[in-house]
């Protein structure tokens, strides 16, 4: 019997370790990695899945060409030979900037970012900017703080109050649900605020049920109440903070009743949230939903104010915890990504259509497609499809035959985590990180992407590409320098361990932040326009929030569901008996951007006039990005997926 230590590779807050037993008569059994403080010998379901992707029937075991839309099984040879042709013809003929490169986080894995490095050494070619997931919040606390982080989990256990404020982590990060429940039978409160009453909710000793779109309002409600009330820090904001003066006078300016009235919650409600709040250390815990709207950042920033005022910065027990980008400083990106570009083309992940139908019509010729299945994670399938189909010769990468590589020219398999060494560390939530151990050998005739990607280098002649960056372990080591200097250790000493980085138990401790002014920076409420959602509904009068899945992330493990099977849409009872909609119906849901089949389901944590989906369907189910607009937020260039409005069609019998 033999031991290995792993990791989880999944875009999750988690970044679970784990641990993997291979039998004498070749079983395996995964679990959690009882040795790690963050994982305690216990996986989520996501993670247990590992083992059904690796040994997945449905796994793509060979390289696969489309000849006139049907897809034939080549070697490797052919492959590289082909798609090395095809880009060196369109380097040639239109330049680099006509080549795109699609990479997500599919996959966490360091090695990973060779896609990057490979293309950055063929010239400006265009990429992504902006986010799906989180860029919003991101831009708002590098605004504030300097940089996004986070309290350690254990820290929590030194609050008196944790606000949970628009996550759902029984759902999306099951190994911070221990911890809450240890503080709370410590005494603290557990406040959880979202327009969903989650799983996470029932945990909570407070709930409220906040309209969408209105959490800046509510943090703007309470910060008036505790200025009015003579309860905020002065000394800590005139010491350590900057714009406080512009943000009290154009706050005095508000109406509390007016901004309560756009919460959707009472009176009463918002004065016991902020008493709670004033009972301190309290720790603020955010979630992603609440920076998917056009105002994203500014709801992020807003909140960011509240630890502020009440001088919950620095503090054990405190804090506004959104990510955590500790370990980033000690990674050279520059170097892993190839970053050698000043006028490299980008374009706003989720305005993809715009930028191949509009901007750059006819312009790009050639497309590679990493870690990710756009066709069904962007907005606005309907014209992401027209765009993607737009684009000449494609390529995509993937262990599966997602909806994306589906539409590509050609197909590459990728090793699974299990089948490879790699680095891996989050940026979301604790400063944990690991160097994986190899468990079993690639399936056969499956590379991984590093190997992918040398060879075409080979192909092409990229010789200064193959002196820098042909070697993994050599890749690894200068892009883990910092890392391997600060720790002392090396490369293969890192190997099947977990490690946590010291210097950010407390985050902002010194009360030295990394602003400009090198103090926590307050919103300008100048120009702040506090417009509320309802506004811009007209004849769709529901808004609809896709949220994550707790059986998936995104759309990873959903590529086994019949053809057919339509996702569930949760909706208010009431709001159901007054459409004269009952609960099991299936129903056409339309937003200005789609349409939709789902079936509807009647449920009470669901307010009104609101309606939830699980996002992560393919395309023969129903992907939710049929309805999703591809607008940005105001900062970062976030996508506003919770910015939807539908209509609920019945369908003709």
């Amino acid at each position: 019997m033999k031991k290995y230590k792993t990791a989880c590779s999944l875009d999750c807050w988690d970044t679970c370790s784990i641990e993997v037993t291979i039998s004498d008569n070749n079983d395996i059994q995964i679990k959690g990695d009882q040795q790690h403080s963050i994982t305690r010998g216990f996986l989520c379901e996501k993670g247990m899945y590992h083992l059904d992707r690796l040994n997945s029937p449905h796994r793509i075991t060979s390289p696969m060409k489309k000849v006139q839309g049907e897809w034939i099984q080549i070697g490797w040879d052919q492959a590289f030979s082909e798609i090395a042709q095809q880009l060196r013809e369109i380097i040639n003929s239109y330049g680099a900037s006509s080549l795109l490169l699609y990479g997500e986080a599919g996959h966490c894995g360091l090695k990973k970012n060779i896609d990057a490095a490979f293309f950055n050494s063929l010239g400006e070619v265009t990429m992504p900017t902006g986010s799906l997931c989180w860029g919003a919040g991101i831009a708002a606390q590098k605004e504030d703080f300097g940089k996004a982080l986070s309290h350690p989990p254990q820290d929590l256990l030194n609050a008196k109050t944790i606000v949970i404020w628009g996550r759902n982590p029984v759902n999306t990060n099951i190994h911070l649900v221990p911890f809450i429940n240890d503080a709370k039978k410590n005494g603290s409160n557990i406040v959880v605020i979202d327009p969903i009453k989650t799983a996470t909710a029932t945990l909570a000793t407070h709930y409220y049920q906040i309209k969408p779109e209105a959490d800046g309002h509510l943090a703007l409600a309470m910060a008036k109440i505790i200025i009015d009330g003579n309860y905020h820090q002065k000394e800590f904001i005139s010491t350590y903070c900057d714009g406080y003066s512009s943000f009290n006078e154009h706050l005095t300016q508000l109406n509390l009743d007016e901004l309560i009235i756009q919460t959707g919650l009472s009176k009463e409600e918002v004065i016991e949230l902020t008493k709670l709040y004033l009972t301190s250390p309290s720790a603020i815990i955010l979630g992603y939903g609440l920076q998917r709207y056009p105002s994203g950042g500014r709801n992020i920033r807003l909140i960011d104010s509240l630890a502020a005022i009440t001088g919950n910065i620095g503090v054990s027990g405190g804090g506004v915890s959104y990510a955590n980008q500790f370990i980033n400083q000690w990674i050279d990106w520059k170097y892993i990504r190839n970053n050698q570009h000043n006028h490299q083309p980008t374009f706003i992940r989720s305005k993809f259509h715009q930028y191949i139908l509009k901007e750059r019509r006819n312009e790009i010729k050639g497309m590679f497609i990493t870690k990710g299945n756009p066709l069904l994670q962007l907005p606005n399938t309907n014209k992401t499809i027209e765009a993607f189909n737009h684009i000449p010769f494609k390529v995509t990468i993937d262990l599966f035959m997602t909806d994306t590589a589906a539409a590509s020219d050609y197909v590459l398999p990728c090793t699974h985590i299990f089948e490879e060494e790699d680095f891996l560390c989050s940026s979301m939530w604790h400063s944990h990180f690991f160097f994986t151990e190899r468990v079993l050998p690639p399936r056969e005739n499956v590379k991984s992407e590093f190997d992918i990607f040398v060879e075409l280098a080979k192909r092409l002649n990229l010789y200064e590409f193959l002196e820098h960056y042909g070697d993994e372990t050599t890749y690894l080591e200068r892009g883990l320098y910092s890392l391997l200097s600060n720790t002392g250790l090396t490369l293969q000493g890192l190997q099947g361990k977990n490690l946590s980085l010291i210097g950010n138990e407390i985050p902002w401790e010194s009360k030295l932040f990394s602003t400009p002014s090198k103090k926590f920076q307050f919103i300008s409420l100048k120009n702040v326009q506090l417009t509320n959602a309802i506004d811009e509904r007209n004849d769709f009068s529901f808004q609809l929030l896709s949220l994550h899945p707790k059986h998936s992330l995104h759309s990873q493990h959903l590529h086994s569901v019949e053809e057919g099977i339509y996702p569930t849409v949760f909706c208010n009872p009431h709001t159901l008996e007054q459409i004269g909609i009952t609960s099991g119906e299936v129903v056409e849901l339309e937003s200005q951007q789609g349409k939709i089949k789902s079936i509807i389901q009647a449920s009470e944590e669901v307010g009104e006039n609101l309606l939830l989906i699980y996002e992560g369907w393919w395309l023969k189910n129903q992907g939710v990005n049929f309805l999703t607009p591809d607008g940005v937020s105001d900062i970062g260039n976030q996508a506003i997926y919770n910015h939807c409005f539908c209509k609920i069609n019945k369908l003709k019998e």
